[in-house]
């Protein structure tokens, strides 16, 4: 056969197959296309999120502080039911649940048209009763529900946190947040929130017109979220918030003694403030703020009158980051080491001071002829009698004013309009006030640290907006050298005056003197580790840059604390605190506050004072005398740190 021939038969051939595949494919598209388009929309996919356990809560020693159990939970899907379903459904869920049928119509509302709602936590009983019946009960399921359970109650609510439903704030930070699940909202619950979630599971069905399950896909399991470990030791936390409760029983023991003897007394104490830090690194070992609450009141949501009265009474605020408070006589561990290292000069021209030795006589009153306009004449101090002539060693023991009041004002004769004026503040700032510390918490305030600058632009607010709350006197605006003056120094060198800080920030300034200068960011969470054992989250804890502390004035201080709790304003509170006495030390602090409040009382101390490890810092507020209320509950903590036997809150002595 002729080539032109096969070739012929051949074209035939392929003509004859494209022939036959193009009218099967006509077939499909056309000729069964609308029926296979038909079948198409009669059926659809559709997902079903199951919710992950969050990841569980450990202390440092690895005892759970937190963790998550499976409870079984009502879930409602409108996508499995008729709208002609819809009025008998709810009337049969409310008769079986015990639910008001308006509550569950909201929800079955609110979810929209295609969406789920949970209408309830079930017990295991009614759970079993509605599974029998889920034939008559369209769109209704009983699910695993993971439930927060909080197995140290209100131990360290502060720094666990609660969860709750996410508000519009939170929807607008993070848009990807499912509407029914609960988030944290206060503590590393929500710091750490994203953490601790883990990943939701889920499952695929086919349904079809009818809302029949045709098809279900293999389901894919939630992941549980990470575990954290905090820094705080649960034990030492349980110390402390039973230590801080005594205290603030004790301030008010004290109060009742005042009034009886006729003194003047303005507010039962009932808020108070204690931490634990490790200077070492900014662990956080302990932290407490009085009032506090159960975290396990959130677990299904917080009735309105719970949660009202708890917003009344504060217990949401964590008064060691938040709270605000002049740091008193604490304060001037910053002001003994500023004179040292920076040499300050004492004033040359008072009868009471001895520039040359560096000596002050402390007999209670500074007397201050020709003090610039505006300023005060007269300071008196805190105690009555004459403590003789004391230098800066024995100014810190016995925590007399006029020594620090005159650093103060020879700082101001010497310095004044100069950039050596605010010497004092600087120190102080370096050592974290004026600041947050950046603690891994929600809330923090940063405290303020006075000074001409500061003054001059609440001057010009207060002159640019004359109805609003004037920060300073009127007297001071037309002053020629400024709003800031001398009497503001001196006040601030007794941790006074416009001062403010919380009582993280004194304790880690506090950590930083003991420590010999190095910086830390304070933290209560060390690491996150995930399911599968890898670290998810390690804190990058350790010593940052140092403060220029020379050996010299570090070791004269640590001396000088300890002389405090030994025969200084402490003693009396310290008097029975065990043979490693010589190993501990503090300073005492007695905060003057607005009219009609009492002053607030502060202790921080310190230990081992050999190889310094930790810094307490305890606040009661409007607790009176920081030697006779606060000082007792710091040592009891203290004890317990030095592993001596805790010995019971008693009165110590009325001292600054």
């Amino acid at each position: 056969m002729k080539f032109g021939a096969r070739l012929t038969i051949l074209a035939t051939v392929f003509l004859a197959m494209f022939g036959v595949v193009g009218i099967r494919l006509w077939f499909v598209q056309v000729a069964e296309g609308a029926q296979s388009a038909e079948i198409v929309e009669e059926q659809t996919w559709v997902q079903i999120r199951s919710e992950p356990a969050r990841g569980d809560i450990f202390d440092r020693n690895g005892v759970m502080v937190v963790t998550s159990r499976f409870v079984p939970r009502l879930v409602v899907d409108r996508r499995f039911i008729d709208p002609g379903q819809k009025d008998a459904l709810i009337q049969k869920l409310s008769g079986l649940l015990g639910v008001p049928a308006p509550d569950i119509e909201a929800g079955y509302e609110a979810a929209g048209l295609n969406g789920r709602f949970p209408v309830t936590q079930v017990s295991t009983d009614t759970a079993y009763r509605i599974n029998e019946q889920l034939s008559a009960l369209p769109g209704v399921s009983i699910e695993k529900l993971p439930q927060r359970v909080y197995l140290a109650g209100p131990t360290a609510a502060h720094v666990v946190g609660h969860l709750g439903l996410p508000d519009e704030a939170d929807l607008e930070e993070r848009p990807e947040l499912d509407l029914n699940a609960r988030i944290g909202k206060l503590g590393v619950e929500r710091v750490y929130d994203e953490l601790l979630q883990g990943t939701a599971g889920y499952s695929e069905l086919r349904l079809n017109r009818q809302s029949e399950v045709l098809e279900e896909s293999q389901p894919v399991n939630p992941i549980q979220g990470a575990s954290l470990y905090l820094t705080i030791d649960l034990r030492l936390q349980e110390v402390v918030e039973l230590a801080l409760e005594s205290g603030v029983f004790l301030a008010n023991e004290v109060k009742d003694e005042d009034r009886a003897n006729g003194q003047e007394v303005n507010h039962d104490a009932f808020r108070a403030a204690a931490v634990v830090l490790d200077v070492t690194n900014g662990e956080i070992l302990a932290l407490a703020s009085v009032p506090d609450f159960d975290p396990s009141l959130f677990v299904g949501g917080v009735d309105a009158a719970t949660f009202s009265a708890l917003n009344d009474s504060k217990a949401f605020n964590n008064l060691v980051i938040a709270g605000l408070y002049p740091p008193a006589s604490t304060f001037k561990a910053i002001t003994y080491v500023a004179f040292q290292e920076e040499n300050l000069p004492l004033p040359a021209d008072l009868p009471q001071v001895n520039p040359a030795d560096g000596l002050v006589h402390c007999n209670g009153t500074l007397r201050l002829p020709g003090f610039e306009e505006g300023s005060q004449q007269i300071f008196h101090d805190w105690y009555t009698g004459d403590k003789g002539w004391l230098n800066i060693h024995d100014a810190f023991e016995q925590s007399c004013n006029i020594f620090f009041w005159s650093i103060a004002l020879g700082t101001w004769r010497e310095y004044k309009l100069t950039d050596q004026e605010s010497i004092i503040q600087s120190w102080a700032r370096s050592l974290g006030f004026g600041e947050r510390t950046g603690i891994d918490l929600t809330g923090e305030a940063g405290g303020i640290v006075p000074d001409r600058a500061l003054f001059q632009e609440w001057k010009e607010f207060q002159l640019e907006n004359p109805d609003a709350p004037a920060r300073l006197e009127p007297s001071r605006l037309d002053l020629a050298e400024g709003p800031f003056l001398g009497g503001d120094l001196m006040n601030f060198a007794i941790g006074q005056g416009e001062l403010t800080s919380t009582p993280l920030q004194v304790a880690q300034a506090y950590g930083m003197l003991v420590n010999g200068g190095h910086s830390f960011t304070p933290h209560v969470v060390s690491r996150a580790i995930n399911r599968d054992s890898s670290v998810a989250y390690q804190n990058p804890s350790g010593l940052g840059e140092q403060v220029g502390l020379s050996p010299d004035v570090h070791s004269s201080l640590l001396s000088d604390m300890n002389r405090v709790v030994t025969s200084g304003t402490a003693a009396a509170a310290f008097r029975d605190f065990g043979s490693s006495i010589d190993r501990v030390g503090g300073k005492t602090g007695t905060g003057q506050t607005i009219a009609n409040n009492d002053n607030h009382a502060w202790f921080v101390g310190a230990g081992p004072l050999d190889s310094p490890r930790w810094v307490v810092a305890v606040l009661i507020e409007e607790g009176g005398s920081g030697g006779r209320v606060a000082a007792p509950v710091a040592r009891h903590i203290m004890q317990y740190l030095m592993g001596e036997s805790p010995t019971p809150i008693v009165e110590g002595a009325a001292a600054d």
